[in-house]
């Protein structure tokens, strides 16, 4: 059964391409639905020609026989049901099958009416007289040449009544015994073969201007899909220059244009909010970058989902977020900001560890002004809140403004050549508690600006971290401080500050102990302050520098134990030479609920770890009086001494006064110590 299908297949497209209505290709398609409306247009005219023939034929063969009118009744009746078919109105365009099954259908009716009229036409010529069959051939003649007209839209259809009626009614005439009806069907017969060149010509002219009109279309079409192409390629390129690739949320030139894109009345009723991860880069460093973009991408979603749909969300850089929000008050964008940051505080599922972070927040009020101010102003705040610690929100205000300008202008001036000249060192004597004696000097930097005033070390020393002046300032006031210290005598030691950023590059320890050797102090006669947080940014790297400056001779000390993180590890594995007691611990212990039991504490741990403290800060004589009874050997503070100037440093340090106080004469004073 299959087997048969093919055959008749190729022989309906062998007629379709015989016949010009193939339908294989976008042109074939084009044409045959253009023959399909040219031939409706036409058609009209030809079942009026064919009817009219039909009846001439008739009247013509003039016999009321009913055998011989039922053929002329029969054709009518086809003519009229063909019309009704095709000139019933439709409500839609049919597509290439319906046109291509139609134009069959027309093909096939012609060629059967056509012979059907053949037969009908020369059974009656064979039958009436030589009158009647010159009648019945010019009217065939004529109806074929009329029919073919009509039908000229579809030239495979057009050339069957000029052949099997145009042509055979020329013949026949031209064999009649008169000479005028010889020339009546020659001229027919000419007549039938230019119709036949004509339709040719037509529709060679016919195909041409539809290939025209297709490659004009094919080009619009193109150019439409070009242009369709340009604007979805313009669209993803949009999409991808105002996305952050990682985690799919606008990125800083997204969040800008959709801001910017927000009428003033609605950015009056916004609130900027910067978000910025806490300890963030220890989760990149000890779990991998991976880690770190997975964690990125769920702090987006959270963020988005407190923001909703309406309102966007970026990523300005690194772990640095911002987002918008409608507030009606200062206590309602705060309250979001908290809202926002308790949300990040919860635990992350990083590849099946929980992993927890915390955030900073800093907040401004659009009112009205530009989008990018708004950035800055948060920008400002979220520095407040970091500067007040972990998972702070800080909410803009002027004085806000003047600090950055303040630290603007301290930056400024950090940057000037020669600074290092324009800043003093003092040096604050530390002494042994027990007996008064002088063992060291603690160098201060100290800063007075002709403009700002007096700026202390912890506000211009982390700028200096920040602006990558610090190596170089630093080691120049070592170079001071360690030539101030050559005019002491070898017992009196110099103690310097380390930060972070020098404990924590790799080449500190060799410009350390290359400075005091320029100037000829021995590194025995030294000794290094570190703090816990500078431990904590890079442990190994800084165990590496602090173990190659005590094998040199150089004493460590760590500074501030016990201000906050206060790691048991540290004074495990380091091994310091002293440890610096904060001076919260020594502020509050001759008060009320005191944090003496605190302080009897440490020293403990200290004394069972083989640690020397000294006590930072004691600023009366029941402080002194206590931390000597409980034990601590050394300490410092303004009690005892302020920091005095280079030449009252040598003074004393020549001197080295065991000053007869009243603190020290009271010191044995059971008494006074318990007062």
């Amino acid at each position: 059964m299959f087997g048969q299908a093919r055959p008749m297949g190729r022989l309906a497209r062998r007629f379709d391409s015989f016949a010009g209505i193939r339908s294989e290709t976008d042109y074939d398609r084009a044409i045959l639905i253009e023959r399909f409306e040219a031939l409706r247009l036409q058609l009209p005219w030809l079942y009026v020609i064919m009817a009219v023939t039909v009846v001439g034929v008739q009247l013509a063969g003039g016999s009321s026989d009913p055998w011989a009118v039922a053929p002329a009744a029969a054709m009518l009746l086809v003519i009229l049901f063909r019309a009704v078919h095709w000139l019933r109105p439709r409500t839609d365009r049919p597509g290439p099958p319906i046109v291509q099954r139609e134009l069959r259908r027309a093909y096939a009716v012609a060629a059967l009416f056509c012979l059907a009229d053949l037969l009908w036409s020369a059974s009656l010529y064979v039958r009436l007289g030589e009158l009647e069959r010159v009648e019945i051939a010019m009217l065939s003649g004529l109806a074929a040449i009329g029919a073919s007209c009509g039908i000229s839209g579809f030239p495979a259809a057009a050339r069957i009544p000029l052949f099997l009626l145009g042509i055979p009614a020329g013949v026949a005439l031209c064999i009649g015994p008169v000479a005028a009806q010889t020339g009546i069907g020659a001229g027919l017969i000419l007549l039938a073969l230019i119709n036949l060149r004509m339709l040719n010509v037509r529709d060679e002219t016919f195909t041409r201007l539809i290939a025209a009109r297709f490659a004009v279309e094919s080009e619009k079409r193109r150019a439409l899909e070009a242009t369709i192409e340009a604007i979805d390629e313009k669209r993803r390129v949009t999409s991808i220059a105002n996305s952050d690739p990682l985690t799919g949320i606008a990125n800083r030139r997204g969040f800008l244009g959709a801001l910017e894109e927000l009428d003033n009345e609605r950015r009056r009723q916004l609130a900027m909010v910067l978000i910025d991860l806490d300890g963030f880069k220890p989760i990149n460093d000890t779990f991998g970058h991976e880690s770190g973009d997975a964690l990125l991408v769920q702090v987006s979603r959270r963020l988005q989902a407190l923001a909703g749909t309406t309102l966007p969300v970026a990523r300005l850089g690194g772990d640095e977020f911002a987002m918008v929000m409608h507030c009606v008050g200062p206590g309602h964008a705060l309250g979001f900001a908290e809202h926002a940051i308790a949300a990040l505080s919860r635990p992350f599922c990083i590849e099946g560890r929980d992993t927890r972070i915390s955030a900073s927040a800093g907040i401004s009020f659009q009112g009205g002004e530009d989008v990018g101010e708004a950035i800055r102003r948060a920008d400002i705040a979220l520095f407040d809140a970091k500067r007040r610690g972990r998972g702070r929100a800080s909410l803009f205000s002027a004085d806000m403004e003047q600090d950055v300008h303040r630290r603007t202008s301290i930056e400024q001036a950090l940057r000037e050549p020669g600074l290092c000249a324009d800043i003093d060192l003092l040096f604050q004597p530390i002494f042994r508690l027990d007996t008064m004696e002088l063992t060291s000097f603690e160098a201060l930097a100290r800063w007075r600006h002709p403009e700002l005033g007096w700026i202390s070390p912890s506000e211009f020393i982390p700028i200096t971290e920040q602006i990558s002046v610090l190596h170089e300032f630093s080691y120049d006031l070592l170079k001071r401080a360690a030539v101030t210290a050559l005019d002491w005598p070898d017992s009196v030691q110099l103690s310097f500050n380390l930060s972070a950023v020098q404990l924590c590059s790799s080449g500190t320890a060799a410009k350390v102990l290359d400075t005091i050797s320029e100037v000829g102090l021995p590194a025995s006669r030294l000794q290094i302050e570190v703090t816990e947080t500078a431990l904590l940014a890079d442990f190994e790297l800084a165990r590496r520098n602090l173990s190659r400056l005590r094998n040199h001779g150089v004493r460590i000390v760590l500074d501030d134990f016990g201000e906050g993180y206060s790691s048991i590890r540290y004074l495990r594995e380091m091994n310091f030479d002293a440890i610096k007691l904060d001076g919260s611990l020594v502020s509050t212990i001759t008060r009320p609920g005191s944090g003496l039991p605190l302080l009897q504490g440490v020293l403990a741990l200290c004394r069972a770890m083989g640690q020397q403290c000294v006590a930072e800060h004691i600023e009366t004589e029941q402080q002194a009086i206590l931390l000597r009874q409980l034990g601590c050997r050394y300490g410092q503070g303004f009690h005892l001494s302020p920091p005095v100037s280079r030449a009252d440093a040598a003074a004393l340090a020549r001197s080295n006064l065991k000053p007869s106080s009243p603190f020290y004469l009271a010191a044995d004073s059971p008494r006074r110590a318990a007062g």
